[in-house]
């Protein structure tokens, strides 16, 4: 038995945009149905969700059966959460707030085993297929994928430097927390937020690696693809849940 190709990573090797959504409800059963639209990649959110352990696995289990690749985001940078989530099938990792190439690193010795990393060893799990993948161990780190979020002007100022850590394959803006942590709450599309967007972009991009960001209004997200970002989430199942019910609700109530 042999472990899945990782097509997002393929994708952004080759210098290709893969199109994403998140999934914040927490539910195996929202989750395939947002995996069966087609996107290239799903976020399964540990930091602003309900989602523990188990309901991360079965969001993993349910998104296998489709062509996409499940990234769960960790709700930090802690060695232990990122061993469990990869134990059982976590393989691509988005980890909040990086702010130093030092921190970034940190976490992917946290995604490596020995003598390379500090990644807790087990037998058999479900990232190895209960040991049905003879080969996992040894080549485990070729299958992966880590996204780091630039979320604070420290990050964005270290930007270049954490692009050129060895396993960081992607910078991904966070814009609320970035607007937020630069005085600008809920305005990304202000200025100064922009430039420093710019800059992240930049870096990635010096340093041979993928930018990706967060943007659900579709002009955005298409301004973004065209300059250059090529992990870009263009929606939410809460989004498309909420929105949608809202219009739907609000058609009859006019007049």
């Amino acid at each position: 038995m042999r472990e899945r190709t990782n097509i997002l990573k393929r994708a952004l090797d080759e210098g290709r945009a893969a199109i994403g959504l998140w999934c914040s409800l927490a539910s195996a059963l929202t989750t395939e149905v947002v995996a069966g639209a087609g996107a290239d990649w799903l976020l399964i959110d540990g930091e602003h969700s309900p989602n523990d352990l188990r309901s991360i696995m079965a969001q993993l289990q349910v998104a296998a059966a489709f062509p996409c690749e499940a990234v769960v985001r960790v709700p930090s940078d802690d060695p232990n959460l990122i061993k469990q989530v990869m134990d059982v099938g976590g393989r691509s990792l988005m980890v909040p707030n990086i702010r130093s190439a030092d921190q970034a690193r940190a976490v992917v010795a946290a995604m490596t085993y020995a003598p390379g990393g500090m990644r807790g060893f087990s037998v058999g799990h479900r990232a190895n297929a209960f040991g049905r993948i003879k080969e996992y161990h040894a080549n485990a780190r070729a299958g992966q994928l880590l996204a780091v979020q630039i979320e604070c002007e420290m990050g964005v100022a270290n930007a270049a430097a954490i692009a050129a850590v060895p396993g960081v394959d992607v910078l991904f803006v966070g814009p609320g927390d970035l607007s937020t942590n630069m005085g600008a709450m809920g305005n990304p599309s202000a200025p100064h937020v922009q430039a420093a967007i710019a800059g992240v972009l930049h870096a990635a991009r010096a340093a041979g690696k993928a930018a990706g960001i967060l943007a659900p209004q579709q002009v955005d997200a298409e301004r973004y693809l065209a300059v250059g970002f090529a992990m870009v989430a263009v929606g939410s199942d809460l989004g498309l849940l909420a929105r949608g019910s809202d219009e739907l609700i609000a058609r009859f109530r006019r007049g």
